[in-house]
Order: structure tokens, then C-alpha cells, then sequence
């Protein structure tokens, strides 16, 4: 059986090429592939034989739409790549992409025949929200009925060629239609792998994924010492690991109270490294919630109108 694993990128330094030297070694049987967004900088010069190089540019130029809702192109389509890394590299019996803050720690080969073994076209790890009080779900009522809504987090997946090819096919076809709210990825790939009757899996099925979210963070040297857990996200180094803590959606004094939740993960490291940084973060989210309150404010006088 031959499979691909794909790291997908947009960037370049130690952290990202110790990741990738990870994700070679768990490759085993399988080819891998490093999968470079080279939209805001070209791809330097990286030690691995096989890079797929990828643009805003040239997944439009393959006819994919040019439609998203919030922050860029391949950020809201984070499945793009995949349909035309598929048409360039077809032969493949199941394509694994992978984001370079993700970690699997388990041989692939294995996962890969289990997944097989299982008659999956789809795996990833289902949201685990009720679809009806999901935040997503609503905004996407105008493109999809509200009972036929799936969600997925997709920073590990796994595809057959048939899942692959339908998916590019319906993305292809929507943007040849008005469509009033463009999916995003983690809408649009379980919603659409339901509506055609593939067979999708969970993630949780073939590991253990409670390290496996959005939030918390796990340091790159945490995660090392976590055989046990089998998919992880985000791993990341300790400057990203900050970063994404103080991005946290707590309240603003989460960020200034010692026994926070974001104040015990950033206690992992030096306090010089975010001390700093403290502030500013609970001003940023001071001018959220006041953006929150602002709308519901007019939103309810908008109705209390006769």
C-alpha cells in the first residue's frame, strides 16, 4: 500500500525543521512531502528531497475559487493544497497532511494500515461541540441546512484518492455558484465527505488525542516526554507557545491574575520571556469584549425598536 505524508508549511526555521525531521522518521514505507506555502516568501533552501511549493496564485490558476471570509485565501481553505498536491501526485492509496504544529508519535505505516484496515476515506477528529450551538454552524446556515452541518479539526487528516476527488470536484463547482457564505475548511470537508455517503472515522479511533485541540499549547520538549499521547496540536517552541497563550479568548485579567490558566501554561517558562507582554494582551482583549458589548448593544436596541 502506498501512502504520502504531506507537512504542510508556510514558513522556515529550526522548530519547523525538527517537526519535519520527526514526521520523515514516522513516515516508515511512506513518501514524504514537504508542502510549502510560498504566498508571502519564497521557500528557502530546506534538507528534504521532495517540496511541493504552492501560492494564493497557482491554486486559483487550478481553479480553485478565490473566495474566502476571514483572514486570507489558504487560511480559510486550509484544504486547497490538498486537492492539487492529489492532481500532481496521483497513485497514492491514502494521502496523510499533517500542519507543522501537530505531532504523530506512532510509526505511520501503521496508522496508515489500520485506517485501511477500517475502509475509512476520511479521518480526523470530529468537533466535539453539538453541532447546533457550534460557533460555526450558524454563519453557515446559508450555504448548508442546518441538520447536514459536520465540523472537523483537520490538522491531521487522512484522505483516499476518491475522498480527495470529490472534494476538489465540489469546491470547483461552488465556485461556479453564488454561494453566500464560502466555507471554511473545517465546515466544508466533513459536511461534504456526509453528504456524498463516504465513510469517515475519528482520529480518536486509531490513538489517544487528549492532547489533541486548539488550546492549550504543548511545548515542543513537553511533548517528547508524552509517548502515551498519540496526536497532539499545537506543539509549538517557546516564543509560538507564548504567542498563542496571550491570544487566549479569556477575560482581560486572566492575563494579570497569577492563578489564571494562562498564567500557570506561561509559568512553564522564564518570566522574561512574557512578563512583558501581559499588559498589552489584556487591552487586547479589553477592546474585544467591549467590540462584543458595543453589538449586542445595538443589536438589542435594533430590536426593541417598534
Amino acid at each position: 500500500m502506498r501512502f504520502a505524508v504531506v507537512f504542510k508549511t508556510y514558513t522556515w526555521d529550526g522548530f519547523i525543521e525538527r517537526q519535519a525531521e520527526r514526521y520523515a522518521a514516522a513516515a516508515g514505507g511512506g513518501d514524504f512531502f514537504i508542502s510549502y506555502d510560498e504566498t508571502n516568501s519564497a521557500c528557502p533552501p530546506v534538507p528534504f528531497e521532495r517540496v511541493v511549493r504552492t501560492s494564493n496564485a497557482k491554486l486559483i490558476a487550478a481553479g480553485l475559487a478565490d473566495r474566502f471570509e476571514q483572514g486570507s485565501l489558504i487560511w480559510w481553505n486550509a484544504d486547497y493544497p490538498h486537492y492539487t498536491f492529489y492532481e500532481q501526485h496521483p497513485g497514492y492509496d491514502y494521502y496523510v497532511f499533517v500542519e507543522y504544529d501537530s505531532m504523530i508519535q506512532a510509526p505511520i505505516g501503521a496508522l496508515v494500515a489500520a485506517v485501511a484496515a477500517s475502509g475509512a476515506d476520511f479521518v480526523a477528529e470530529p468537533i466535539v461541540e453539538a453541532m447546533e450551538s457550534w460557533w460555526w454552524s450558524a454563519r453557515h446556515r446559508p450555504t448548508y441546512a442546518a441538520g447536514e452541518i459536520h465540523g472537523s479539526l483537520n490538522c491531521i487528516s487522512i484522505f483516499t484518492p476518491r475522498a480527495l476527488a470529490l472534494l476538489g470536484a465540489v469546491r470547483r463547482r461552488m465556485g461556479g455558484e453564488r454561494v453566500g457564505y464560502w466555507p471554511l475548511s473545517e465546515v466544508f470537508v466533513a459536511t461534504e465527505i456526509h453528504r456524498a455517503g463516504l465513510v469517515a472515522r475519528p482520529l480518536s479511533q486509531f490513538g489517544d488525542v487528549s492532547g489533541y485541540g486548539w488550546f492549550p499549547p504543548c511545548l515542543e520538549e513537553d511533548a517528547r516526554l508524552q509517548p502515551g499521547r498519540v496526536f497532539l496540536h499545537p506543539v509549538l517552541d517557546p516564543s509560538r507557545y507564548v504567542a498563542l497563550t496571550l491570544k487566549s479568548n479569556a477575560p482581560p485579567l486572566a492575563f494579570l491574575w497569577p492563578a489564571s490558566r494562562e498564567r500557570r501554561l506561561l509559568a512553564r517558562l522564564p518570566a522574561s520571556s512574557y512578563r512583558h507582554l501581559l499588559w498589552r494582551a489584556a487591552l487586547r482583549r479589553l477592546r474585544v469584549k467591549a467590540a462584543e458589548w458595543r453589538e449586542r448593544w445595538r443589536v438589542s436596541g435594533r430590536a426593541a425598536l417598534p
